[in-house]
């Protein structure tokens, strides 16, 4: 009973980490960003985009599962293909993409703005704020203020997480399964009493105008293709995931061993399934309540479909809301920038000083970085790396979660449902074409609109002007500079490390004990030291229980 209810917790804390680094403040703003192409079929459009999100989740649990330790995608990536270079390729705009996400989280925090200037609640030009809080503080949101409140958010994110990763997951996964529950029971207790109203005359006509009945289908998907966005985030799970299953039972020399691997892995796809029926459920309410003709005129949809049944105020419920879902995704979005950070330990090893659970270290330096983007207002061009790097992170892990047992048999965990071949095939079918198109998206539209489809959409409201850009010039260019920055930086620990007498751990080991080979990218002689990477981490006194040396 004892160890049933530890899984229980567990899958827990990694759901929780997912919805919370997913959700960011702009929940009730379902289904704004999707409605537009969709129509009144918007909330299909998201229970397909969710379906969608399930199976990249489920790649990232694969991956998880296999590679249990800090930075998922370094990890995987790298053992999986041989190669460091490609996993710090793969993984290197999903760190800058994160840190921007917190920064961006913070900064709003900063200019106490947590409603939309359409629900005539901004005060003080375009840096809004309630007159409650106007009120109860007695100033206004100069630069000054905005920046100290800011850089306060960073240091309270990452003193969250020095008291430890148990309590710092807890916290946020009891607020962001609370705010996600609560929400649930609003919006069905709205949903009851106004059901007659809701199927007569806010769907029908299914589809009202004639582009839709032109080509239902196709704005179907592209509605779904839209929602895609409002998923970005919820990887989060599968770092905390790998956290998790980074346990003395569960080490690089014995993946399949650990009890945890598939508590672990389950809480990864449950995560993004909760925030697909969340999702699903919020804008089938806001647009059965609110006809789609009069949908782009409401300030809140979901707020605004609650107040029209329940008696909250959709103002106060939103500012309750986006406030406690940002700061929870404050700490849960620095999960996957700092295991990624911590991952780099073996390229860097000062990454790994000090506790490695959780790796303090790296989660100061996320958040001394967005504080630092808050500080000189440059949150708006780092958020050019946002879904980006988020998105060919999520791509590699698709490729790689399908290729795993060709490549790595051997490190296809104790799960029954990831070990089937047939079913790798299927997940890359699904999960390949979907991180593809969220690359391609986030490369080729301006980051307002890749951001805009998120939920983290509402936090945009000082950055709109500077975000609306020539991809080619903004994003494009970013992110090839950042990758590049990326290579160099890959260069320059190779003679860091030749400096220091530092050696690599290989990257495979045989199952037998017998070395297969270092990495061929890079200049190693570990491979004649070691037999296996467990014993690797077991003679450098690896505190991680990865079973490679920090």
């Amino acid at each position: 009973m004892a160890r049933d209810t530890t899984a229980v917790l567990r899958r827990l804390r990694v759901l929780g980490v997912g919805v919370a680094a997913c959700v960011g403040g702009g929940l009730l703003y379902v289904p704004r960003g999707v409605a537009e192409t969709a129509g009144p079929l918007s909330p299909l459009s998201y229970l397909l985009a969710g379906a969608a999100a399930v199976a990249v989740a489920a790649a990232y649990a694969v991956l998880a599962a296999a590679f249990p330790g800090d930075g998922v995608v370094y990890r995987a990536v790298s053992r999986t293909w041989g190669s460091r270079r490609l996993g710090v390729l793969a993984s290197w705009p999903s760190l800058a993409a994160y840190v921007a996400l917190v920064a961006l989280l913070a900064d709003w925090l900063g200019h106490l703005a947590p409603l939309p200037a359409t629900a005539g609640s901004y005060l003080y030009e375009s840096m809004a704020v309630p007159p409650v809080l106007v009120d109860l503080l007695g100033v206004a949101p100069t630069p000054a203020l905005a920046d100290g409140v800011a850089v306060a958010v960073c240091v309270a994110g990452w003193l969250a997480h020095a008291v430890g990763r148990r309590r710092a997951v807890s916290v946020v996964a009891a607020v962001a399964v609370g705010v996600v529950a609560a929400l649930t029971l609003g919006l069905l207790a709205a949903f009851v009493p106004g059901v007659g109203e809701f199927t007569l005359r806010s769907f029908e006509p299914v589809l009202p105008t004639a582009d839709l009945r032109a080509d239902p289908v196709g704005r179907l998907v592209a509605g779904a293709g839209a929602a895609v966005f409002a998923f970005v985030g919820v990887e989060a799970a599968a770092h905390a995931a790998a956290a998790v299953t980074a346990t003395p039972e569960a080490t690089d020399g014995n993946p399949a061993g650990g009890a945890t691997t598939g508590t672990a892995a389950t809480g990864v796809v449950a995560a993004a399934g909760v925030v697909a029926v969340v999702v699903t459920l919020t804008a089938t309410v806001a647009l059965g309540v609110i006809p789609w003709v009069r949908l782009t005129l409401a300030d809140v949809p979901a707020a605004d479909a609650m107040a029209a049944y329940l008696p909250v105020d959709p103002v106060a419920l939103t500012g309750a809301v986006s406030v406690l879902a940002a700061g929870a995704g404050v700490v849960a979005l620095s999960v996957p920038a700092g295991r990624t950070l911590a991952g780099y330990a073996e390229l860097y090893p000062p990454l790994g000083r000090g506790p490695s659970d959780p790796p303090v270290v790296s989660l100061g330096v996320v958040y001394a970085v967005a504080a630092a983007l808050c500080l000189v207002d440059v949150t708006g061009a780092a958020l050019y790396l946002a879904v980006p790097g988020i998105a060919v992170a999520a791509l590699a892990v698709a490729v790689t979660a399908a290729a795993l047992p060709w490549l790595r048999p051997d490190r296809l965990p104790a799960v029954p449902w990831l070990r089937s071949r047939r079913r790798h095939v299927g997940l890359g079918a699904v999960a390949v074409p979907v991180a593809g198109w969220l690359f391609v998206a986030a490369l080729t539209l301006d980051p307002a609109t890749t951001l805009g489809r998120t939920l983290h959409s509402v936090t945009l409201a000082q950055f709109d002007f500077e975000l609306v850009a020539d991809t080619a010039v903004t994003v494009a260019l970013w992110f090839a500079v950042w990758e590049f920055v990326g290579v160099v930086a890959t260069f320059v620990l190779d003679d860091y490390r030749d400096a220091g007498g530092v050696d690599l751990p290989p990257l495979r080991a045989a199952p037998g004990g017998a070395d297969t080979g270092a990495d061929p990218d890079e200049d190693s002689d570990s491979a004649a030291e070691a037999d296996t990477d467990a014993a690797v981490g077991a003679d450098s006194g690896g505190a991680d229980g990865t079973g490679e040396p920090r």
